[in-house]
């Protein structure tokens, strides 16, 4: 009888580990989503409204139609040099439809049960490929790609705003062939490092204002209208990569 007592025990025991293991959490791989807020300064930027460029000298106005621009190659760095790609190897942001193209920026890490602390994310604004560039290999990707028969290739980035003074100002940055290589691999250091949860989100900030002032200064009476690689399409490309700054990371 104690017999039987102790193996009815025993098995009870067992069956109590069993079950607290199955509850065990299992390894998981953790995703990043990315979110992509465009401002003007410190303010948020909204399509054909007004923004102020006070050059002391005089006072700019520039209303934002649409911002289009290829952003691909998107990949987080951690501490120890392992690598999280996004889901896809090519983006396309469009200001005006409120949306990326293929699908929402996202990184999933290849491993479970890793710890990743991210302490930077790199990605290309424009298509730096020239293969890709001369065969148009993306009109299978997106709706509308922004190729262009004057670069024989794709834009990089394309702005369409309006100023009071100069009426429409049009920036079509683009070109693959030195010496208007635009395309720009741009690297964004976290102050710290980020230990990803199973759920992340990674916030940048892309100000619009840096365009027209930052490495070089432009003044939209005299260049507001690109459409073609020159010297002037290469100050705005080495302005654009100067726009996007971390916010936060959650």
């Amino acid at each position: 009888m104690l017999r039987h007592l102790k193996i009815a025990i025993f098995v009870l025991v067992i069956s109590v580990i069993v079950s607290c293991n199955d509850d065990d959490p299992k390894p998981f791989k953790q995703t990043v989503n990315l979110i992509i807020t465009h401002k003007w300064k410190d303010s948020a930027l909204k399509l054909n409204k007004e923004n102020y460029w006070d050059r002391s000298f005089r006072i700019d106005t520039i209303s934002v139609n649409n911002i289009i621009y290829h952003i691909n190659n998107l990949r987080l760095k951690t501490t120890d040099s392992l690598i999280v790609d996004a889901h896809s190897q090519y983006y396309m942001v469009d200001l005006l439809q409120n949306k990326t193209f293929p699908q929402d920026i996202a990184f999933e890490t290849p491993l479970e049960g890793v710890k990743y602390y991210i302490c930077s994310i790199e990605f290309t604004i424009g298509i730096e490929d020239s293969i890709t560039n001369l065969k148009n290999t993306l009109s299978t990707l997106f709706p509308n790609p922004m190729y262009s028969d004057s670069i024989k290739g794709y834009i990089n980035f394309n702005f369409e705003g309006y100023s009071n003074k100069i009426n429409s100002i049009k920036y079509k940055v683009g070109g693959y062939v030195n010496p208007y290589k635009n395309s720009r691999r741009i690297k964004l250091t976290l102050n710290k490092p980020f230990l990803l949860n199973r759920y992340n989100t990674l916030s940048l900030k892309a100000d619009i204002f840096k365009l027209f002032k930052s490495k070089n200064q432009i003044d939209i009476e005299t260049l507001n209208y690109v459409e073609k690689p020159d010297n002037d399409s290469k100050k705005l490309a080495e302005n654009i990569a100067t726009i996007f700054s971390v916010e936060s990371f959650k």
